[in-house]
């Protein structure tokens, strides 16, 4: 029996063909527009948001507990708002009332130095700003579709918004007051919110009954490998990333070189997101999945070894190489499998599992492998860990291949 990509006869595309036309443009403008703001936002909080509560004299063990709350909210709740997005199809309208909420959340965080207060409203911010990446991927993938585009052709504005955001208000900061953060990240959210009134309705719709598609999508076994590859993998990029800054202190690197080892990452994701419609064209998602793995096992092994942080620059240069390729990939491969209409459901349950679960249990494992064995044993034990990730996520493929011809 052939073992394919799910697709469903008894769900359909809704076809529009005046509105398409008009709103072709609109669609892929839109992608790019509130990804770049959105993400500029994003820039604007996510790296400086521990330094602010450090300065109104939190201790390490509450910066580190109001750290991971969003990771541990938004998993279980990004999935349900994805589903309740596909099912009710409030696609816009979610995303709309996410990017208002959101901001105020944070508003509020800003006026308050209170730790029971903060807590509650970093809860909150969680819960409400957990459907919007799933939401902004899923349209992407509709919007790439319709114009034959790649998906990184449409993300890789997020990460120039990134970039450009993370030094414009590093450099208000450092001029001014760690204030500044916050009147960025609620400046940029404007401009998204704006940016989705833009945005165009969805074209696909859900048919068949829902139990019937999300039972296909939670119980495909290469869905199920695939996930569990991936969880595998991002337990190592999660540890990595909540110590990188750590790791090149203790080598010697000082503020200046930190910061621009970040930078180096940032930036050599965006060759790869622009390429890589023509890379997946001659190895597909699959291939360019793999890729991911193996250049995350060569950086973790090159790490283990560096002494000097000027080494470090340029192994980041293949930051790119690994996380693009892996985050184009593993979006492009999961809404592959996904049945039509269910694609923001599926983009939550990627994320959860990539951004969410995966990171978290990485910085539990990387405290103890750090404070137990010390950052070079850290280091080779995620090599390996990220190598039964590739064996998990091949095993996959292999499975489907059988399918098709046993």
């Amino acid at each position: 029996m052939r073992k394919t990509p799910l697709k469903d006869e008894s769900i359909r595309i809704t076809n529009q063909p005046a509105a398409l036309a008009g709103e072709k443009i609109g669609a892929h403008i839109s992608a790019r527009l509130l990804y770049f703001c959105y993400y500029m936002a994003i820039g604007a909080f996510l790296p400086f948001i521990n330094l602010y509560y450090d300065r109104i004299g939190l201790n390490g063990v509450q910066i580190g507990t109001l750290s991971a709350l969003p990771v541990l909210v938004m998993s279980p709740v990004a999935p349900l708002w994805g589903l309740i997005a596909d099912t009710f199809r409030l696609h816009r309208g979610l995303l709309r009332g996410a990017l208002l909420l959101a901001p105020l959340a944070i508003f509020l965080l800003s006026r308050t130095t209170h730790y029971p207060a903060l807590v509650a409203l970093v809860l909150v911010y969680a819960v409400v700003s957990a459907p919007i990446i799933p939401l902004l991927d899923s349209a992407a993938l509709e919007a790439s579709e319709r114009h034959q585009r790649s998906y990184g052709e449409l993300r890789v504005w997020g990460t120039i918004g990134w970039a450009l955001s993370t030094w414009l208000v590093g450099t208000l900061i450092h001029r001014f007051d760690i204030y500044w953060l916050f009147y960025s990240y609620l400046a940029f959210m404007g401009f998204t919110l704006l940016s989705s009134i833009f945005q165009p309705a969805r074209m696909k719709t859900l048919q068949s009954p829902l139990q019937y598609s999300l039972r296909r999508l939670i119980t495909n076994r290469v869905l199920l490998l695939f996930l569990f590859g991936i969880f595998l993998l991002t337990i190592t990029t999660g540890g990595v990333n909540y110590f990188f800054s750590l790791y090149m202190d203790r080598i010697g690197a000082d503020e200046r070189l930190i910061g621009l080892a970040w930078t180096i990452a940032a930036i050599s994701e965006v060759p790869v997101m622009i390429w890589s419609g023509f890379i997946m064209r001659n190895i597909q998602a699959r291939g360019l999945l793999l890729l991911a793995f193996i250049v995350y096992i060569l950086r973790w092994l090159l790490y283990s070894f560096i002494s000097a942080p000027g080494w470090v620059l340029v192994v980041q240069l293949l930051h790119g190489l690994s996380f693009a390729s892996f985050l184009v990939g593993g979006v492009t491969y999961i809404n592959a499998y996904t049945p039509e209409g269910l694609s923001t459901s599926a983009q939550a349950i990627f994320n959860a599992v990539s951004f969410g679960i995966g990171p978290f249990v990485g910085a539990l494992l990387g405290g103890f492998l750090y404070d137990a064995l010390g950052i070079t044993a850290m280091f080779r034990v995620f090599t390996l860990i990220a190598f039964l990730g590739l064996m998990v996520f091949y095993g996959s493929g292999r499975y489907t291949y059988r399918r098709r011809n046993g």
